[in-house]
């Protein structure tokens, strides 16, 4: 018997008990399909950060105030340092240091003409933001001046929410900005609704993502405006550091750590990059071991099918003993089916993980703030997880098959 004679004789087996292969098969499915829907969705995620990160100028660090570490005395080993401008000077001190562009960033409400958007205020020197952000461009207006207190540039998503057909906001119109704030009156919080009218003066293109912003759904002010309006006093929630050059980015970054004994947060692209890589490369391993569990269940049902099979097929496989096939033979024979199964499987399992992750990438979630994320496959990543789910399941027949091709033809012939 050739190679097609072999796959025909098993296919036609399967195809005899049609329900219990179709649900064998499905098992597979799910199982690659699963596999490959968490791969795309894994790497899609790699790149959405990976992209919004690397708008981020190569030579920038961004400063952030370092998390409380606790021992375990319940006691706090180091404080946080709170940003202010007495950080921006001592900063700007540092050798190598080109610019320091502190950031207020908050959420607010914006308001207009009836309608209203949750949306991320950022207050920065816009003068120096493509220092921080090289790609970002306007469409329309211009941006603020670092005093302006009335000013305020807006992203292409404001400007054009989806699911409108017209603007909803245009360059010189009045918006309004509301937000809450927490004050403690007489030892009670109390929530203190506080509101401002600004004038749109720029309107930026479709952007994407920024490194600390993200820009389609974001208010930029002047940091002037902003720490009026949120009443910082005189503290910020961020600083960026521009270097001299993207060489000496480490050298900075370890000069500010020195310079506050590690009780600040210091972050490069670079670094933010790879950390971000490996730990979303974690996750997706771990997903993905979870997904591969399925399969072994699905495994699991390949024996079971298999086996089955072989206890229906008793007498039939005395007759082709009789006949004179081979131990081999009758083993390739049902191991054909396991294989038949695996690649069926894994086939339609790569059709339907594709979908599956398209559909639960495009889920409405209800949040205010949503992104949007692109599964990304590659063709290795495919060919490997087809590879698996098809060496798997000719695992799980062998068994079966042995048990099968070493069955006493005499014995199998008195079967009834």
């Amino acid at each position: 018997m050739n190679i097609l004679e072999f796959l025909r004789f098993s296919f036609e087996a399967l195809r005899d008990r049609k329900l219990r292969s179709a649900l064998t098969i499905l098992m597979v499915i799910i199982g690659s399909g699963l596999m490959v829907s968490i791969n795309g969705m894994g790497e899609g995620m790699n790149a959405y950060v990976t992209e919004a990160l690397q708008n981020l100028a190569p030579n920038v660090l961004i400063v952030t105030k370092a998390p409380v570490i606790r021992t375990g005395h319940g006691g706090s080993q180091t404080n946080p340092i709170e940003l202010n401008q007495g950080t921006v000077t001592r900063i700007k001190q540092i050798p190598g240091v080109d610019d320091v562009i502190p950031v207020i960033i908050r959420y607010a409400t914006l308001k207009v003409g009836g309608q209203e958007m949750r949306v991320t205020v950022t207050g920065v020197d816009q003068t120096k933001v493509l220092k921080i952000t090289p790609t970002l461009e306007l469409e329309e207006g211009q941006f603020v001046s670092p005093y302006d207190a009335t000013g305020l540039v807006v992203g292409h998503t404001i400007k054009q929410p989806p699911g409108r057909t017209t603007p909803l906001v245009r360059l010189g119109q009045v918006v309004t900005l509301e937000y809450n704030v927490i004050k403690e009156v007489a030892g009670v919080q109390k929530v203190e609704t506080k509101s401002r009218s600004f004038v749109v003066k720029g309107i930026l293109k479709e952007y994407g993502v920024g490194a600390a912003v993200e820009f389609e759904r974001a208010v930029i002010i002047s940091p002037v405006a902003a720490a009026s309006l949120f009443e910082t006093s005189g503290k910020y929630d961020a600083i960026c550091v521009v270097t001299k050059s993207v060489d000496i980015n480490e050298q900075v970054a370890e000069k500010i750590r020195e310079m506050y004994h590690g009780n600040i947060g210091v972050m490069s692209q670079k670094s933010a990059v790879v950390t971000i890589q490996k730990v979303m490369s974690g996750f997706s391993v771990f997903l993905l071991s979870i997904a591969a569990v399925s399969l072994i269940v699905a495994a699991v049902g390949i024996v079971t099918t298999l086996f089955t099979s072989v206890i229906e097929r008793t007498r039939e496989i005395g007759v082709l003993k009789a006949l004179g096939f081979k131990n081999s033979t009758i083993m390739v024979l049902f191991l054909g089916e396991a294989v038949i199964i695996g690649i069926v499987g894994a086939s339609l399992g790569l059709i339907f993980g594709c979908g599956l992750c398209y559909i639960l990438l495009n889920l409405p979630t209800g949040a205010e703030y949503s992104v949007r994320i692109t599964p990304v496959y590659s063709p290795g990543g495919l060919l490997f997880i087809w590879i698996f789910s098809v060496i798997v399941s000719a695992i799980a027949g062998f068994y079966p098959a042995w048990r099968a091709s070493k069955l006493d033809p005499v014995v199998a012939l008195r079967r009834e």
